[in-house]
């Protein structure tokens, strides 16, 4: 998988388990301190996030970093 891929496939995963425990970027952007404009760039895979910020995403939807970056 490319690069660009695993972005938009995380920002995709990410996007779902948000929506699965009813939480929008503002609530989002108050758990984590990111902007909502950060938070839409990544789950439209638009912004190569550090793997501290991946961790930070993963943990607020009780996910792994594994489990947003797969594809299945």
């Amino acid at each position: 998988m490319d690069e660009q891929n695993i972005l938009k496939t995380f920002g995709f995963n990410f996007k779902i388990a948000r929506m699965k425990l009813n939480l929008s970027q503002d609530n989002i952007a108050d758990l984590t301190n990111f902007s909502k404009a950060y938070i839409s760039n990544v789950e439209r895979g638009k912004h190569n996030l550090s793997l501290i910020n991946a961790l930070k995403f993963a943990k607020v939807v009780n996910k792994s970093i594994e489990e947003l970056t797969s594809d299945d």
